[in-house]
């Protein structure tokens, strides 16, 4: 018998020997989810220019993980199932943040606190299409 059948018994057999614990934890986690999802509509009506973005990410992994694991049993599961949990959720958190590194290390131009740029032409620091810096309107080529 193969390894992937022996784990398909065991799983069989896992599931039909256990006890779902009462409808308590399951209240339990709705109120959890209920209260995260009133603090995203919260957080998301203020504006939290540095961490709003991270904040929401955090919040929505956690409602996730926690529907996964309680309405989805995988609490309750052993073996194969938790690999593929635990892996999954490694790679989304990998994945959030090599996306944020490579959001918050882009090009963002100093601006004056009025929001325009103190003097023309800006210096960037960047080549404009033809290889030149940024040139006046006025100025001809």
């Amino acid at each position: 018998m193969s390894a992937m059948a022996n784990e398909s018994l065991k799983e069989d057999r896992e599931m039909r020997e256990e006890h779902h614990s009462g409808p308590g934890r399951y209240v339990l986690v709705w109120g959890a989810l209920m209260v995260l999802t009133v603090v995203t509509v919260l957080t998301g009506r203020m504006h939290l220019p540095d961490y709003g973005l991270l904040l929401a990410l955090v919040i929505a992994t956690v409602k996730g993980g926690l529907v996964a694991l309680f309405f989805m049993h995988l609490a309750e599961h052993k073996g194969a199932n938790r690999l593929v949990f635990g892996t999954s959720m490694l790679f989304v958190v990998l994945l959030l943040v090599f996306t944020l590194f490579d959001f918050g290390t882009r090009f963002r131009p100093a601006l004056a606190p009025n929001g325009t740029p103190p003097e023309w032409p800006v210096e960037t620091g960047q080549r404009g299409k033809y290889g030149g810096l940024l040139q006046s309107p006025d100025s001809h080529p």
